[in-house]
């Protein structure tokens, strides 16, 4: 029998059929195998199971009894729900194999850092993480935009988490749409009108109360980025820093934290958000912080930035930026803006030293206009109602 141990978790690999002749066989072999290896997790991994008896399933309640931590993975449908009618699933943890899709060909209709979206027929798109290896936190994203969609935010529905080559992706059906930074650009005559939708789409999410406790505080997370940068900053920035953003008022409204127009689908004309892995809650400066950074801060130390990543001129974009802004604020002069850039440049110190910490042309870039914008301010308060 095939095994792998790795940090304390032991991994079983069952092939083809366990029934009634071959169960006694399979059962001596497992115990054999599990016998004399440190561990604290062990896995059963039935990728390449096709089916399991009763006698099978006495195997697994035995393991499990004995060793308590024991869970079933990569099961096929059929295996699944065996499982499932036998109770099994009530009693350790059970999961199904993951689809494999293929999008060779496919049409690309969103991309970004951490994951890039593809059209794969008319009615579905999938989204596949350039970044994430664990299904864990792709079903932590799911949960989170379900509770998004029960309080009214309009979401993509999703399906189903699926395996892309190497790559973990979310599969949603959805309507034939186009983000909204395409529908833009192919219809700039509707600038005006989509330019209002997206207002209200921010102004929907950030004025949208949620009280579930396992939705991120997005100012406790902007205060852990401050303490991870700060060997970066000098000290007297620093606490400053810390005392402005502690005194950012407290919200549990929404906070999406990346809806540039790349992550926004246009379907029959709503707006519809397809990525909510940074899902939050708090005060929307911090949403505005969010989108000052894809806008406008990575081009300001990295000309065509936003030419490369949004395929779209930087004054065009500086122009989204501000008009959403004004738009928002009942207050719009410089003051807040530059309030929120302060909390946009702490993420993006943050951002460079986790992804590109040889680029010292950003990191000085951005510490040198957060240091300039600490001298001139005293607080992060801004008018929002």
């Amino acid at each position: 029998m095939r095994f792998h141990l790795e940090n304390q978790t032991l991994t079983l690999y069952f092939e083809g059929e366990l029934n009634s002749y071959n169960a006694a066989g399979v059962e001596k072999e497992a115990f054999e195998t599990v016998h004399g290896k440190e561990f604290k997790t062990l896995v059963l991994d039935l990728e390449h199971l096709s089916y399991i008896s009763s006698a099978g399933l006495r195997i697994v309640l035995k393991l499990k009894q004995k060793y308590n931590d024991v869970s079933a993975i990569n099961c096929s449908l059929e295996v699944y729900d065996i499982f499932n009618m036998t109770g099994f699933t009530n009693i350790m943890p059970v999961k199904k194999a993951l689809k494999r899709v293929y999008v060779s060909g496919a049409e690309v209709i969103g991309q970004g850092f951490f994951s890039t979206v593809y059209r794969l027929d008319k009615d579905t798109i999938i989204k596949v993480f350039n970044r994430v290896s664990d299904p864990e936190q792709v079903e932590r994203e799911l949960r989170l935009a379900k509770e998004a969609f029960i309080l009214g935010i309009p979401t993509a529905i999703s399906f189903d988490i699926v395996k892309v080559d190497d790559k973990l992706g979310v599969r949603f059906e959805m309507l034939d749409c186009m983000s909204l930074r395409d529908v833009v650009v192919a219809h700039p005559e509707k600038a005006e009108e989509y330019l209002n939708k997206y207002v209200a789409l921010l102004k929907k999410i950030n004025t949208t109360e949620c009280e579930n406790p396992e939705i991120p505080d997005i100012k406790a997370f902007t205060l852990q980025k401050l303490e991870t940068i700060k060997p970066y900053l000098d000290q007297a920035h620093y606490e400053k820093a810390k005392k402005m953003l502690k005194g950012i008022p407290n919200r549990k409204t929404f906070v999406h934290g990346d809806c540039h127009f790349k992550n926004i689908m246009v379907q029959n004309e709503e707006l519809i958000l397809i990525d909510m892995d940074t899902l939050s809650v708090g005060h929307p400066i911090f949403e505005f912080a969010a989108l000052y950074a894809p806008y406008c801060a990575f081009d300001e130390d990295d000309p065509g930035n936003s030419l490369r990543f949004l395929k779209v001129d930087q004054k065009v974009v500086n122009k989204l930026y501000n008009e959403l802004v004004d738009r928002t604020f009942t207050d719009h002069g410089e003051d807040v803006k530059n309030k929120i850039r302060i909390v946009s440049y702490i993420h993006m110190v943050w951002w460079n030293r986790l992804n590109e910490p040889q680029n010292n042309v950003r990191m000085e870039g951005c510490r040198g206009r957060l240091y300039e914008l600490l001298d001139r301010y005293d607080d992060l308060i801004i008018p929002y109602e």
